[in-house]
């Protein structure tokens, strides 16, 4: 059977370093309607448009999974418009990707949130699931989650909240501890990631949380007991099995830098996934806001509680990708990874999250002073009506 997408114009963006999973290569890139159709020698592709890239490096879209607002918007609390709205403000910044993280709370605020986000699907093609961290988590260990979105364990609460999302639920952090290991294997049957987080269970019951078909944790290390010699807790047994992903924060304030390299010695960047974690006062510099219903107060590189509990962070992924890679030395193979690759493939996203032949063409172009432009589908995320690449790249046909 041919492919539709092979009786589209051909786009060559050429000679461009393009990271792959692996190394990065110079080459051309060739593009038919919203996928990539080739990788050729630099110089070698024909199109019925063809861009200079003159070296510019070209790496997948981010994908963030974890991801509660920015710039003033709430996801939790906006209308579906202005979530839409939201998420191509951050494909222009490279996030071409976000599943809206949900706080939880009462369960008409849970409902009205789903509906919103499940609406947002319909008008953002960056926006293809839900995340909702909770209800079903622990109170010891809630973070800056407001107390009155904790909730024990109801699967007809679970039904409804389904129900809500319209089959755009797609991760849902619980507690091991919270949960019966019978429902848990529910979980895969209704289409969600059941994602281990904000939890005090011991490694013996995430281990069993795991052998259950549970494959994913959020925010390794936060809202979880920590590693003890004679207690390894739920950090060690994530990070031992290799089925698991584990989310990372890599901002600077989530996790220490070592703990970063000792996670990524023991799972690799095919075991950890990047996430931003990002709240509402994320690009508003010294602000205050009210957060999980909570006063939240940011100094431009960490929002806290009164009490200095994190809540959240405010530092979007290439930011904090950027600050990794010139922290711990990480070369643009393993960020893309980070940022891109394992997410996808974690969420089951078919052809995403690499530079590959019929692959999404969602590419963050970048020159020497940042981001010059993003693809999302093979068109400007800037401009879609209008040229495919700025006039600092040259179109030579």
């Amino acid at each position: 059977m041919s492919n539709p997408e092979d009786a589209l114009p051909k786009v060559v963006l050429r000679d461009a370093d393009v990271v792959l999973p692996d190394r990065v290569l110079r080459a051309d890139i060739v593009m038919q309607g919203s996928v990539i159709s080739a990788l050729t020698a630099p110089g070698t592709a024909s199109g019925d448009e063809v861009w200079d890239l003159g070296g510019r490096r070209v790496s997948p879209g981010y994908i963030d999974a974890h991801i509660h607002g920015a710039q003033g918007v709430d996801f939790s609390s906006a209308d579906a418009e202005t979530i839409a709205r939201s998420a191509d403000e951050l494909a222009q910044q490279g996030i071409t990707t976000i599943y809206p993280t949900i706080v939880p709370g009462s369960e008409k605020h849970m409902l009205a949130a789903l509906k919103e986000c499940a609406r947002a699907t319909q008008l953002s093609s960056s926006v293809l699931g839900i995340h909702l961290e909770g209800p079903f988590v622990s109170g010891g260990r809630r973070g800056a989650l407001p107390e009155a979105g904790i909730h024990g364990w109801d699967e007809k609460l679970l039904d409804r909240l389904l129900e809500a999302a319209n089959s755009h639920l797609r991760i849902m952090t619980f507690a091991p501890e919270e949960v019966p290991i019978e429902s848990q294997k529910r979980f895969s049957a209704v289409g969600i990631l059941g994602s281990i987080g904000h939890t005090c269970a011991d490694g013996a019951q995430t281990r069993a949380s795991i052998d259950a078909g549970v494959r994913r944790c959020t925010h390794l290390c936060n809202a979880m007991p920590p590693i003890h010699h004679r207690e390894p807790g739920p950090v060690m047994a994530l990070l031992l099995d290799e089925r698991v992903r584990c989310e990372v924060i890599l901002d600077g304030h989530h996790l220490d830098d070592e703990m970063v390299r000792m996670a990524l010695n023991m799972k690799g960047t095919s075991g950890l996934m990047a996430v931003s974690d990002a709240m509402p006062l994320t690009g508003l510099g010294v602000s205050s806001g009210v957060f999980c219903g909570q006063e939240v107060c940011s100094d431009g590189s960490r929002a806290t509680l009164s009490d200095g509990t994190l809540a959240g962070s405010v530092t979007l992924l290439p930011e904090a990708l950027n600050r990794s890679g010139e922290r711990m030395g990480l070369g643009f193979p393993e960020l893309s990874n980070l940022g891109a690759a394992t997410a996808a493939e974690d969420l089951g996203l078919p052809r995403r999250g690499l530079i590959r032949s019929d692959y999404r063409a969602d590419l963050i172009i970048e020159g020497e002073s940042g981001i010059d432009a993003v693809l999302r589908g093979g068109v400007s995320v800037k401009d879609p009506e209008g040229p495919r690449l700025p006039s600092e790249m040259e179109r030579i046909q």
